[in-house]
């Protein structure tokens, strides 16, 4: 891989997504910035990048869905028209056979570029936190046949078709709040990040429906100022990262469950995000406005001391050239 090119939300005002390219053997430079205000999240999809606007419509406390063009040369054209996603604080999103799915976190709803949309009904156990549904999540299940959302507000994983029609759901402990997704390569084990207990959930999926197999602790002891964030699977190992103890978690699979290997310092504060790219894991830092980056050595993780420096960063992606 000779060239890889970063790109990162900065969700303030007027923020933007932010491209840096960085050659082989060489650092991190600037290419381009797109504007746009408060982006959430986006997802890159071939030469388009779909991207979520916290609240784009004067008077109107809806997000919005747009298209960016990713250029030939890996820079950013500009965004497109923007069309409502139905819901408060659209948070993550994901593309599947041309159409693209959202989740509504306030609104605890799940929207297609179609139009369609589902509404979740019901609290959890937790008074704070779960006293209303509240999507956090949506992708693909591993055979690409249908999709799957969390729902941290009732601790549910629900699997749609690609009309957002319910095929079935699976539930996390009580009070754990689901979050973030993974799925190993094995095509059938799905790991879910349960942000309100740093907990990570073992799912067997098969044909649309998930099984619990386990539930796991993310951290040495039970941390009740920790909220875990993201989940990614890289080369066989688990990563979750922890706000609150500003760190990652190394976990390896064993057989329908994992085992907590290691838990290493982030680089920053709040890492809501991160990418798995080049033997690295990438960064964002939301409270300490930085992109971190963590060299992975076998089953540990060492800072690098390398940081971009970038206004609430929320999300980040790594695309090769």
């Amino acid at each position: 891989m000779n060239t890889l090119h970063l790109y990162i939300a900065s969700c303030v005002e007027n923020g933007g997504i932010f491209h840096y390219v960085r050659r082989r053997g060489g650092a991190w430079a600037f290419s381009d910035r797109v504007a746009c205000d408060r982006p959430m999240y986006f997802d890159v999809d071939g030469d388009v990048m779909h991207v979520l606007l916290r609240a784009p419509f004067p008077g109107s406390g809806e997000s919005g869905l747009a298209d960016c063009p990713i250029l030939p040369d890996h820079s950013l054209g500009s965004v497109g028209p923007v069309q409502s996603t139905r819901g408060a604080v659209a948070c993550h999103l994901c593309h599947l056979d041309g159409r693209i799915y959202v989740t509504n976190y306030i609104s605890g709803s799940v929207f297609s570029s179609t139009g369609a949309l589902d509404t979740h009904r019901g609290r959890g156990e937790h008074p704070v936190r779960q006293e209303a549904p509240h999507t956090h999540f949506i992708s693909p299940t591993p055979d690409g046949q249908y999709l799957m959302s969390t729902d941290l507000g009732l601790d549910t994983v629900w699997v749609y078709d690609r009309d957002l029609k319910i095929v079935s759901f699976a539930k996390v402990p009580a009070g754990h709040g689901c979050r973030h997704l993974a799925c190993a390569g094995d095509g059938r084990t799905v790991y879910c990040a349960n942000e309100l207990a740093s907990t990570v959930s073992v799912f067997d999926y098969h044909d649309g429906t998930l099984t619990l197999t386990d539930t796991v602790e993310t951290l040495e002891a039970p941390d009740q100022t920790n909220t875990a964030a993201a989940i990614r699977v890289y080369r066989g190992l688990v990563y979750v990262s922890q706000r609150g103890r500003d760190a990652v978690s190394v976990l390896r699979p064993e057989g329908k469950s994992l085992r907590l290997k290691g838990v290493y310092p982030c680089g920053g504060s709040s890492p809501r995000d991160f990418f798995a790219a080049e033997d690295q894991l990438i960064g964002a830092n939301e409270n300490s406005d930085s992109v971190s980056f963590l060299r992975i050595r076998g089953e540990s993780l060492e800072d690098t001391g390398e940081r971009l420096f970038v206004a609430k960063p929320l999300c980040a992606a790594a695309v090769p050239e």
